[in-house]
């Protein structure tokens, strides 16, 4: 994320606020105010959370999000590194890999499904891996769909954890509303790949 929309996105983190507070404590215009927050809304690290009155009319006040949060936070990635560690002792690959599955499944409906042909979704498909952190492209081999990325978003725990990989997949899978299978390279350099179905 880029600094001028972490400062803004920061500042929220101490409650909601409007454009011109936001511009006050930042020391910035209400253009460039603005503008940060398009970008954190269309990510959903923002909402619109009410109104404030004012002089004219009431101005929005816009909050932090659940996702906006963990955008701060460095424990996330331990707890769930070692949660895998656990479940692993626990269940059978296949129970892993179905609990992966549903899990990327059920994350997936919190975002507007994509509409069109399956080549069109598998194209928005490919942004939204972007926004969360993956180089990923839309090819076609040997006449089927593929979904690549050169850098997987969930590495730090692909790496050690390959059942993790089920995770996009089951994501995708929802997202694109066709079946998507995984041709992921995992190891120390983890990268994306996702058959899809049409």
């Amino acid at each position: 994320m880029n600094t001028p929309a972490r400062k803004v996105l920061s500042e929220l983190r101490h409650g909601p606020r409007t454009v011109e507070e936001l511009a006050k404590a930042l020391r910035i215009t209400g253009n460039a105010v603005r503008n940060q927050l398009r970008k954190l809304e269309v990510e959903n690290l923002i909402i619109r959370a009410g109104a404030r009155p004012g002089t004219s009319k009431p101005s929005t006040l816009y909050a932090i999000t659940v996702e906006g949060q963990i955008q701060f936070s460095t424990l996330y990635l331990p707890v769930l590194t070692q949660f895998l560690r656990v479940a692993e002792g626990k269940c059978s690959g296949t129970q892993l890999e179905l609990f992966m599955t549903q899990t990327g499944k059920s994350l997936a409906k919190r975002y507007p499904r994509p509409t069109g042909a399956v080549r069109k979704r598998a194209h928005a498909a490919a942004r939204l891996l972007k926004s969360f952190g993956g180089i990923a492209e839309v090819r076609t081999r040997d006449g089927t769909l593929v979904i690549q990325s050169l850098s997987c978003p969930l590495a730090a725990l692909t790496s050690e954890h390959p059942a993790a990989c089920n995770v996009l997949e089951g994501f995708l899978t929802q997202y694109v509303g066709a079946p998507v299978k995984s041709c992921c390279s995992l190891g120390e350099e983890p990268r994306c790949c996702f058959d899809v179905s049409s």
